[in-house]
């Protein structure tokens, strides 16, 4: 039976220990699908998750570790099949290759801007990995600040994530905008584009134009294919035009899917009715 484990809860864990730090070894395959990594074992903080701990782990959806961890060695989470959200510690230093791969639901990932080693194989195969947020280790609330990354091809992705990781040395989102040139791929470059629309920050006009041309421009794929989550993205940053709209709703009706109805509420909403005036 799936259950939510907590940080109060020890039990199934392999725990190292020297004296002065703690290693987590391994732990049992119980049917939580939430876990909350305890920080403190027999008084001593855990600083390290160890080479396959939860590997191939067939429940685990959600793990949060302490932000005491420092080390998450090789295979450390690897082919978890329904793993979705991954939350690492603050206090994050070194995290090795493969220590997340082949996770192929790995759609979340919380890191600390300080990390000193950021192995690209790190996330390797998690064709469905979207979200990289970044904790904001210089300031004094260490929140975290949200990126999209590509989310199909491989190498842009990891570019994605290392950008991310670029802006807290330089505070600039230029390294983010330039992969925006060599996407191909048209789910990542709609995905990205309505990102950095939507969070603007450092965003200068010429980029602007050319997310929003992207999102523009696909605004008809997007019907064609009955992608109502991404319409009404479109619709939210104010992309659909009402000159367009006779267009949109041929496309929309001779499908009968789910832009339908969107569309026709967002012109009911928007587009302002026209009336004639008389004079008596």
């Amino acid at each position: 039976m799936a259950f939510i484990k907590n940080a109060d809860d020890r039990s199934g864990y392999g725990i190292a220990s020297d004296g002065t730090s703690a290693t987590l070894t391994s732990a049992a395959e119980d049917g939580a699908v939430e876990i909350t990594i305890p920080e403190i074992w027999d008084g001593v903080p855990l600083r390290k998750i160890s080479f396959g701990a939860f590997r191939g782990n067939p429940d685990l959806v959600k793990v949060t570790l302490p932000d005491s961890v420092t080390t998450i060695d090789s295979n450390a989470f690897r082919a978890c099949p329904h793993l979705e959200t991954v939350v690492l510690s603050r206090g994050l230093l070194n995290l090795a290759p493969h220590a997340f791969s082949n996770n192929k639901n790995l759609r979340s990932v919380t890191i600390p801007s300080t990390v000193m080693s950021f192995n690209a194989k790190a996330f390797e195969k998690c064709p469905k990995l979207r979200e990289f947020n970044v904790y904001d280790m210089k300031s004094e609330k260490q929140e975290p600040k949200r990126f999209a990354v590509a989310a199909i091809n491989e190498s842009r992705r990891i570019s994605y994530m290392n950008a991310s990781m670029i802006y807290f040395d330089s505070h600039s989102m230029r390294k983010y905008d330039e992969g925006y040139s060599v996407l191909a791929e048209y789910e990542d470059r709609f995905n990205i584009a309505v990102y950095r629309l939507k969070e603007p920050e450092q965003l200068d006009d010429f980029m602007r134009r050319e997310y929003e041309n992207e999102i523009y421009q696909s605004i008809p794929r997007v019907i064609k294919n009955d992608e109502v989550d991404k319409l009404t993205a479109a619709g939210e940053l104010g992309i659909i035009k009402e000159s367009k709209f006779p267009e949109y709703f041929e496309l929309a009706n001779a499908v009968q899917g789910n832009c339908l109805p969107y569309l026709l509420q967002y012109k009911e909403n928007h587009f302002a009715k026209h009336t004639l005036d008389f004079e008596l």
